[in-house]
C-alpha cells in the first residue's frame, strides 16, 4: 500500500505542478514528459523492490521458519532485520522522488522567470518604439502645419497686393 500511496503522490505532484504551468504548456511539455518518465522510472522501480523485497521476505521466512524450530529467538532478530532494511529502502526511493520533484519545481520556476523577464523586455522595446514612432509623426505635423501657415501668408500678402493695384486702377480710372 505505501507503494501505491508513493506513486500516487509522485503522480499527483507531477500533475498539480502541469496545472500550475498552464499558461506555458507548450514550452513544458517536454518537462512533463521527463516527468512520467521519472514517475514511470519510480514506480518501476517500486514495483522491482516490492518483488526483491517480497523474494527476499518469502526467503527469510522459510530460513525462519527452520530456524524457529531451532532458536525461536534468531528468528525474531532475522524479522527486524528484513524490517529495517524494508524501511530503509522505501525511505531512500521517497528521497530520491522529493528530489526529483524539488529539481522540476525549481527548473519550472526558473524559466518562468526567464519568459517574465522576456516578456517585460518586449514590452519596453514597443513602448519606446510607439513613442519614439509618436514623436515623429507630432515632428512631422508641426512642420506641416508651419509650412501651410507660411504658404497662407505668402497667398494673403499676394492676395493683398493684387486688391491694393486693383484698388489703385479703379481709383485712377474714376478720377479721369
Amino acid at each position: 500500500m505505501k507503494k501505491s500511496v508513493l506513486a500516487t503522490l509522485v503522480l499527483s505532484s507531477v500533475f498539480a505542478l502541469a496545472a500550475c504551468d498552464q499558461a506555458s504548456k507548450d514550452q513544458m511539455s517536454s518537462k512533463v514528459e521527463e516527468a512520467k518518465a521519472s514517475v514511470v522510472e519510480a514506480k518501476d522501480a517500486t514495483v522491482e523492490a516490492a518483488k526483491e523485497m517480497k523474494d527476499v521476505a518469502v526467503e527469510k521466512a522459510t530460513e525462519a521458519k527452520d530456524a524457529m524450530v531451532e532458536k525461536a529467538g534468531e528468528a525474531k532478530d532475522k524479522m527486524v532485520e528484513m524490517k529495517d532494511a524494508a524501511s530503509d529502502k522505501m525511505t531512500e526511493m521517497k528521497d530520491s522522488a522529493s528530489d526529483k520533484m524539488t529539481e522540476m519545481k525549481d527548473a519550472a520556476s526558473d524559466k518562468m522567470t526567464e519568459m517574465k523577464d522576456s516578456a517585460s523586455d518586449k514590452m519596453t522595446e514597443m513602448k519606446d518604439s510607439a513613442s519614439d514612432k509618436m514623436t515623429e509623426m507630432k515632428d512631422a505635423a508641426s512642420d506641416k502645419m508651419t509650412e501651410m501657415k507660411d504658404a497662407v501668408k505668402e497667398k494673403a500678402a499676394a492676395a493683398a497686393d493684387a486688391v491694393s493695384e486693383k484698388a489703385a486702377e479703379v481709383k485712377e480710372a474714376v478720377t479721369k
